[in-house]
Protein backbone atom coordinates (compact mmCIF):
# COMPACT_ATOMS: atom_id res chain seq x y z
CA UNK A 1 0.00 0.00 0.00
CA UNK A 2 1.29 3.42 -0.95
CA UNK A 3 1.94 5.81 1.89
CA UNK A 4 1.50 9.53 1.37
CA UNK A 5 3.85 11.93 3.08
CA UNK A 6 1.98 14.23 5.43
CA UNK A 7 2.41 17.87 4.31
CA UNK A 8 4.48 20.02 6.64
CA UNK A 9 2.85 22.98 8.40
CA UNK A 10 3.36 26.29 6.63
CA UNK A 11 6.11 28.59 7.74
CA UNK A 12 3.45 31.01 9.01
CA UNK A 13 1.88 28.36 11.21
CA UNK A 14 5.28 27.39 12.54
CA UNK A 15 6.00 30.94 13.57
CA UNK A 16 2.59 31.32 15.20
CA UNK A 17 3.17 28.19 17.21
CA UNK A 18 6.31 29.61 18.78
CA UNK A 19 5.98 31.68 21.94
CA UNK A 20 8.50 34.09 23.41
CA UNK A 21 9.38 33.56 27.07
CA UNK A 22 7.56 36.02 29.34
CA UNK A 23 10.81 37.66 30.47
CA UNK A 24 11.84 38.48 26.92
CA UNK A 25 8.46 40.07 26.21
CA UNK A 26 8.71 42.33 29.26
CA UNK A 27 12.27 43.33 28.38
CA UNK A 28 11.21 44.29 24.84
CA UNK A 29 8.39 46.42 26.24
CA UNK A 30 10.69 48.28 28.65
CA UNK A 31 13.28 48.92 25.93
CA UNK A 32 10.56 50.23 23.60
CA UNK A 33 9.33 52.73 26.21
CA UNK A 34 12.90 53.87 26.90
CA UNK A 35 13.63 54.40 23.21
CA UNK A 36 10.35 56.32 22.81
CA UNK A 37 11.29 58.62 25.68
CA UNK A 38 14.61 59.46 24.01
CA UNK A 39 12.90 60.91 20.96
CA UNK A 40 10.16 63.01 22.55
CA UNK A 41 10.30 66.25 24.51
CA UNK A 42 10.27 66.28 28.35
CA UNK A 43 6.90 68.07 28.34
CA UNK A 44 5.43 65.29 26.23
CA UNK A 45 6.89 62.62 28.51
CA UNK A 46 5.29 64.40 31.45
CA UNK A 47 1.98 64.56 29.65
CA UNK A 48 2.15 60.83 28.84
CA UNK A 49 3.40 59.46 32.15
CA UNK A 50 2.70 62.25 34.66
CA UNK A 51 -1.07 62.13 34.47
CA UNK A 52 -1.38 60.33 37.81
CA UNK A 53 1.01 62.66 39.63
CA UNK A 54 -0.30 65.48 41.82
CA UNK A 55 1.27 68.91 41.34
CA UNK A 56 1.41 71.91 43.65
CA UNK A 57 -0.65 74.65 42.02
CA UNK A 58 -0.33 78.25 43.18
CA UNK A 59 -3.81 79.68 43.40
CA UNK A 60 -2.39 82.82 45.01
CA UNK A 61 0.79 83.88 46.78
CA UNK A 62 0.64 86.06 49.87
CA UNK A 63 -1.16 89.35 49.29
CA UNK A 64 -0.50 92.64 51.09
CA UNK A 65 -1.87 96.03 50.17
CA UNK A 66 -3.24 99.40 51.20
CA UNK A 67 -6.27 101.30 49.95
CA UNK A 68 -6.41 105.09 49.98
CA UNK A 69 -8.78 107.70 48.62
CA UNK A 70 -7.03 110.87 47.57
CA UNK A 71 -4.09 109.79 49.71
CA UNK A 72 -6.16 109.20 52.84
CA UNK A 73 -6.51 105.61 54.19
CA UNK A 74 -9.85 103.92 53.63
CA UNK A 75 -10.81 102.27 56.91
CA UNK A 76 -13.12 99.26 57.29
CA UNK A 77 -13.50 98.60 53.55
CA UNK A 78 -14.28 95.03 52.54
CA UNK A 79 -11.76 93.53 50.11
CA UNK A 80 -12.57 90.39 48.09
CA UNK A 81 -10.20 87.83 46.59
CA UNK A 82 -11.63 85.56 43.89
CA UNK A 83 -9.64 82.53 42.67
CA UNK A 84 -10.69 80.03 40.04
CA UNK A 85 -8.94 76.98 38.54
CA UNK A 86 -10.62 74.22 36.57
CA UNK A 87 -8.35 71.63 38.18
CA UNK A 88 -9.66 72.38 41.68
CA UNK A 89 -13.18 71.65 42.95
CA UNK A 90 -14.46 71.46 39.36
CA UNK A 91 -13.63 75.11 38.71
CA UNK A 92 -15.76 76.47 41.57
CA UNK A 93 -14.87 80.05 42.54
CA UNK A 94 -12.90 80.33 45.78
CA UNK A 95 -14.01 83.60 47.37
CA UNK A 96 -12.51 85.19 50.48
CA UNK A 97 -13.02 88.53 52.22
CA UNK A 98 -11.00 90.71 54.53
CA UNK A 99 -11.31 94.27 55.85
CA UNK A 100 -8.90 97.19 55.79
CA UNK A 101 -7.47 98.31 59.12
CA UNK A 102 -7.08 101.84 60.56
CA UNK A 103 -4.32 102.56 58.04
CA UNK A 104 -6.21 101.14 55.07
CA UNK A 105 -4.05 98.00 55.00
CA UNK A 106 -5.22 94.46 54.25
CA UNK A 107 -3.74 91.03 53.51
CA UNK A 108 -4.58 87.52 52.36
CA UNK A 109 -2.76 84.29 53.14
CA UNK A 110 -1.20 82.32 50.25
CA UNK A 111 -3.29 79.50 48.81
CA UNK A 112 -1.65 76.38 47.38
CA UNK A 113 -3.56 73.30 46.22
CA UNK A 114 -2.72 69.94 44.65
CA UNK A 115 -4.04 68.90 41.26
CA UNK A 116 -3.33 66.36 38.54
CA UNK A 117 -4.32 68.75 35.77
CA UNK A 118 -0.79 70.13 35.11
CA UNK A 119 0.25 66.59 34.13
CA UNK A 120 -2.72 66.12 31.83
CA UNK A 121 -2.08 66.80 28.14
CA UNK A 122 -5.44 68.60 28.03
CA UNK A 123 -5.03 70.41 31.35
CA UNK A 124 -1.39 71.48 31.51
CA UNK A 125 -2.23 74.94 30.13
CA UNK A 126 -5.31 75.59 32.25
CA UNK A 127 -4.97 79.11 33.75
CA UNK A 128 -5.49 80.25 37.32
CA UNK A 129 -7.88 83.22 37.38
CA UNK A 130 -7.13 85.80 40.09
CA UNK A 131 -9.12 88.89 41.04
CA UNK A 132 -8.85 91.21 44.05
CA UNK A 133 -11.38 94.00 44.18
CA UNK A 134 -13.45 96.37 46.30
CA UNK A 135 -16.87 97.91 45.78
CA UNK A 136 -18.16 101.33 46.69
CA UNK A 137 -21.77 101.98 45.87
CA UNK A 138 -22.31 100.50 42.42
CA UNK A 139 -18.71 100.92 41.32
CA UNK A 140 -16.22 98.04 41.21
CA UNK A 141 -12.50 98.76 41.62
CA UNK A 142 -10.00 96.16 40.42
CA UNK A 143 -6.90 96.09 42.58
CA UNK A 144 -5.73 93.03 40.67
CA UNK A 145 -7.17 91.01 37.79
CA UNK A 146 -5.17 88.49 35.80
CA UNK A 147 -4.99 85.00 34.32
CA UNK A 148 -1.72 83.12 34.93
CA UNK A 149 -0.12 79.70 34.79
CA UNK A 150 -0.36 77.15 37.60
CA UNK A 151 3.21 77.74 38.78
CA UNK A 152 4.60 80.59 40.86
CA UNK A 153 5.75 83.62 38.83
CA UNK A 154 8.05 85.87 40.88
CA UNK A 155 7.32 89.29 39.28
CA UNK A 156 3.59 88.76 39.83
CA UNK A 157 4.12 87.52 43.39
CA UNK A 158 6.23 90.60 44.13
CA UNK A 159 3.52 92.96 42.86
CA UNK A 160 0.90 91.22 45.02
CA UNK A 161 2.90 92.37 48.03
CA UNK A 162 2.63 95.96 46.75
CA UNK A 163 -1.08 96.53 46.18
CA UNK A 164 -0.87 100.21 47.11
CA UNK A 165 -4.01 101.49 45.37
CA UNK A 166 -5.80 104.81 45.45
CA UNK A 167 -9.48 104.85 44.53
CA UNK A 168 -8.89 108.05 42.54
CA UNK A 169 -6.47 106.26 40.21
CA UNK A 170 -7.50 105.44 36.65
CA UNK A 171 -7.71 101.74 35.86
CA UNK A 172 -4.82 100.70 33.62
CA UNK A 173 -3.42 97.61 31.92
CA UNK A 174 0.05 96.45 32.91
CA UNK A 175 2.02 94.06 30.70
CA UNK A 176 4.77 92.41 32.74
CA UNK A 177 7.71 90.60 31.17
CA UNK A 178 8.07 87.43 33.27
CA UNK A 179 9.67 85.20 30.63
CA UNK A 180 12.85 84.54 32.60
CA UNK A 181 10.78 83.55 35.65
CA UNK A 182 8.70 80.84 33.95
CA UNK A 183 5.88 83.15 32.89
CA UNK A 184 5.04 84.87 29.62
CA UNK A 185 6.67 87.91 28.07
CA UNK A 186 3.38 89.81 28.43
CA UNK A 187 1.61 88.86 31.66
CA UNK A 188 -1.54 90.97 31.61
CA UNK A 189 -2.72 92.64 34.86
CA UNK A 190 -5.65 95.08 35.14
CA UNK A 191 -5.44 97.35 38.19
CA UNK A 192 -5.94 100.79 39.71
CA UNK A 193 -2.53 100.29 41.35
CA UNK A 194 0.05 102.32 39.48
CA UNK A 195 3.40 100.50 39.31
CA UNK A 196 6.54 101.31 37.39
CA UNK A 197 9.54 99.18 36.46
CA UNK A 198 11.79 98.15 33.61
CA UNK A 199 9.76 94.98 33.03
CA UNK A 200 6.37 96.75 33.18
CA UNK A 201 4.70 98.41 30.20
CA UNK A 202 1.50 100.30 31.07
CA UNK A 203 -1.47 101.09 28.83
CA UNK A 204 -4.50 103.32 29.27
CA UNK A 205 -7.37 102.98 26.81
CA UNK A 206 -5.12 100.68 24.73
CA UNK A 207 -2.44 103.39 24.39
CA UNK A 208 0.99 103.05 26.05
CA UNK A 209 1.88 105.68 28.64
CA UNK A 210 5.29 106.67 29.97
CA UNK A 211 4.02 108.57 33.01
CA UNK A 212 0.85 108.53 35.12
CA UNK A 213 0.80 112.31 34.84
CA UNK A 214 -0.52 111.74 31.30
CA UNK A 215 -3.82 110.32 32.56
CA UNK A 216 -4.56 112.54 35.55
Amino acid sequence: MMKFKRPEASTKNKLNSRKFPLGIGIAIGVISIFLLALFIKPQEVQAMFGILKSYKVEMSPEVRGRITDGGEPVVGMQVARSLLYQGYKKGKEQLEYTTTDDDGRFSFEPMMIKSRKPGDIFGQNMPVMQAIYVERGEKLYHLWSTSKGWNSIKPLSDLLLQLECDLQNKEVQHLINALEYGGMSRENVISICHWQGEKITTYYNNEPISSYEEIK
